[in-house]
């Protein structure tokens, strides 16, 4: 169990690393001016790597993991689908959202972690609410077992773009 939280970690780390760059080149346009200097925010890439190696991968491979238990892990019927992303979007979506803006508050030295979680966590679960039940349908129903991991660190890798510059927003 512990071996694949560390695998899920190291996964999901890389994926929110990647999510990160891609985000300040592509979306924020870090790199776009003529002096061809990419500028990327290092220590900020780090930090959500950190928070996939350390807070999203352990937390979800927990978190499906006791899904899978309570409704079984084969692929099923719409209704247990539906059962499991709702578990999924209301039971372990919102704590880890406290838990990744409170992360990101103390790692970027914010003096007011409690107020970025309050503003932060209900814009990010509204948004979540349109995406994260879709992705997790498609998990549930169509995904085999053993490839949920990278099915999610690619689905996450699309969230955590959004989250990154949501993040960097004011």
């Amino acid at each position: 169990m512990i071996g694949n939280a560390l695998r899920a970690g190291l996964q999901s780390g890389t994926i929110m690393g990647v999510a990160d760059i891609t985000t300040q080149l592509c979306v924020e346009g870090i790199g776009n001016s003529d002096d061809n200097d990419f500028d990327i925010d290092v220590l900020r890439t780090l930090r959500w790597t950190g928070a996939g190696l350390l807070l999203h991968g352990p937390y979800f491979f927990m978190g499906f993991s006791s899904i899978d238990r309570k409704f079984g892990q084969a692929v099923t019927s719409w209704k247990v689908v539906a059962k499991k992303t709702t578990a999924a979007q209301f039971i372990l979506f919102p704590p880890y959202l406290v838990a990744l803006f409170g992360f990101m508050g103390v790692l970027e030295k914010n003096d007011n972690i409690k107020g970025k979680i309050i503003k932060r966590v209900p814009e990010a679960f509204i948004s979540g609410c349109v995406y994260w039940p879709v992705a997790n349908t498609i998990n549930f129903k169509l995904i085999p077992n053993n490839l949920r991991v990278p099915y999610l660190a690619v689905s996450a890798g699309i969230w955590n773009s959004y989250l990154s510059y949501f993040n960097q927003s004011t």
